[in-house]
């Protein structure tokens, strides 16, 4: 039987959703909403005969769904989701889930207390790269990982066309926008929670954005390893590099390229050797397996993959780094997570 989506958010990763979607074998579009009439009209044009809402509310009430998809600005995910899971929908949603951690942390109760799966977009865990990343690490190929250094710089034109313009003027966009992804990542890939987190986060004088686009910390995981995470939207050069580099007893692992190249050395060895990865396209295949596994568990009745709880441990680092930023003091997680009433 066809599994059959609802499709809120008609942006740019909404027309990105609704392809993958669209390819997705035994999966449909149900239908998509969007209160704007130019983002209706324009995804008519590229995805004609789509049953079109203006109404989220409406669209529940209207269209037979088995799930809703919800790729809107962050800041309204509490009331869509309240809407959702009163319709009685399982619910994928775009990262972050919210842009406050009680606001996360009320959808993530929703699902529960309506026992309805929810997941988060963190796609990115999805990359080849990532999963060769987390397997390399987790039987120590080259031996315990001791320490990380992770570099994303980029200069980021939030005007570019395409783009969501709500990061130009929200609170700590590199943060809740890019970095979420990063640290995700962290924890995925290591396999292992943060203790403690110290950041600064700033804005340079020529930075298009209202609010800080830079973000700099040390993550103190679980057996004491540390990892230095560096992110920035405003960069100087427009050239996005990359490189996440992991030292072990015996050898390094580095990233060198966001969706791609792993490669690896041992201590003695004269020059890093690359990992044979399958080949992928960003953003479309690691989105598409997260689709596929969020059916399974809707279908099957197992565990959504990142699930909600899970989101919410990569978000109280993001916040917990951002009362680091603003107190100048090292953040303890266990401490904060018991603040702000998340389970430990």
């Amino acid at each position: 039987m066809t599994f059959r989506i609802l499709l809120a958010g008609l942006g740019n990763r909404g027309k990105q959703w609704a392809g993958i979607v669209g390819a997705a074998p035994g999966i449909e579009l149900a239908a998509a909403v969007d209160p704007s009439p130019d983002a209706r009209e324009v995804f008519a044009e590229r995805f004609p005969g789509t049953a079109l809402h203006a109404d989220l509310d409406r669209a529940l009430a209207e269209v037979p769904c088995d799930a809703v998809l919800l790729v809107t600005p962050p800041d309204g995910h509490l009331a869509q989701a309240r809407s959702v899971f009163a319709a009685g929908k399982p619910l994928l949603c775009e990262k972050p889930v919210a842009t406050g951690l009680a606001e996360a942390l009320r959808i993530v109760e929703l699902s529960e207390q309506a026992r309805l799966p929810l997941s988060i977009g963190l796609n990115f865990r999805y990359l080849p790269v990532s999963m060769a990343l987390r397997d390399l690490l987790a039987r120590k190929a080259y031996g315990e990982p001791g320490f990380g250094n992770f570099v994303y710089q980029r200069n980021r034109d939030g005007m570019r066309p395409g783009l969501n313009k709500y990061p130009l003027t929200m609170r700590h966009p590199m943060m809740l926008e890019q970095s979420v992804h990063h640290l995700d990542l962290i924890r995925f890939c290591y396999g292992r929670e943060a203790t403690h987190i110290a950041c600064r986060t700033w804005n340079p004088a020529w930075s298009m954005y209202a609010h800080d686009a830079n973000v700099s910390c040390l993550v103190t995981l679980e057996g004491g390893m540390e990892v230095v995470y560096l992110g920035t939207w405003t960069g100087g050069w427009n050239e996005l590099r990359f490189e996440w580099r992991t030292d072990c007893a015996d050898g390094a692992i580095v990233q060198r390229e966001l969706f791609s190249d792993l490669t690896a050395a041992r201590t003695g060895d004269a020059e890093l050797a690359p990992i044979d990865l399958p080949k992928a396209r960003p953003f479309i295949d690691d989105s598409a397996a997260l689709l596929v596994d969020f059916v399974a568990a809707v279908r099957g009745g197992g565990a959504p993959p990142c699930g909600g709880r899970d989101h919410l441990r990569s978000l109280a680092l993001c916040f917990a780094a951002i009362e680091s930023a603003e107190t100048g003091l090292r953040v303890d997680l266990r401490a904060f997570g018991a603040q702000h009433g998340l389970s430990p």
